[in-house]
């Protein structure tokens, strides 16, 4: 759904720009393509941890529930750094798929260096969403797993071209990064709070026994 929304916005206002509407559904097609290898190891990391989460947490060790948490979150933060290479060589990436016009570069590096601006935080997501699948909140989980792409993303897709034409697009990334980043954090620190507490009542009437 969100791609179909997104080529379709992409080529109408894509028209309506100096682009017209191929070059920006070419670009999009190459960012699609290279987010999805490093989302691709993302959730193999976050899916990698669920029978660890679900034993520990039905065994009651919260320790080990937090401590395997913050680890995939780490690890999911540190292959980030693929934000890096997306501001420095956003034109050597664009190359590897294909050669085109000088417009063709000057907004693909453009729509690179806008809408993958806060993949740093894009590991968040998928490693909290299975965070609560693997500690039976599923009902969390689910929410997680739809905030980016359904409740964020595809909203402002359809939003912001109306008012800022096809940079409204490149800008619908990072801001529905950012606030899927905050939504996971929020609750995500809740339950880690929760889990210490419980951890802590269970320690003290350990000691008084």
């Amino acid at each position: 759904i969100v791609q179909v929304v997104m080529n379709n916005t992409l080529s109408r206002y894509g028209a309506q720009s100096v682009y017209g509407g191929d070059i920006p559904l070419a670009c999009s097609g190459i960012i699609s393509k290279v987010n999805m290898i490093f989302m691709a190891i993302v959730i193999g990391i976050s899916q990698g941890t669920q029978p660890i989460i679900g034993f520990n947490y039905g065994a009651g060790k919260y320790r080990r529930v937090r401590k395997t948490y913050l680890l995939a979150l780490a690890a999911a933060s540190a292959l980030s750094v693929a934000f890096a290479a997306f501001q420095i060589f956003p034109r050597q990436i664009i190359s590897a798929f294909g050669e085109g016009s000088e417009l063709y570069f000057q907004f693909s590096e453009r729509y690179f260096r806008i809408y993958m601006f806060l993949t740093i935080v894009n590991g968040i997501q998928p490693v909290t969403s299975n965070f609560f699948n693997s500690i039976g909140k599923a009902r969390l989980g689910v929410f997680m797993s739809l905030t980016r792409q359904i409740l964020f993303l595809l909203p402002l897709i359809i939003i912001f071209p109306i008012f800022m034409g096809i940079d409204g697009v490149m800008y619908a990334g990072p801001i529905a990064d950012g606030i899927t980043a905050i939504v996971c954090g929020v609750f995500t620190v809740r339950e880690l709070k929760e889990l210490t507490s419980i951890d802590r009542d269970a320690h003290e009437k350990a000691v008084k026994i």
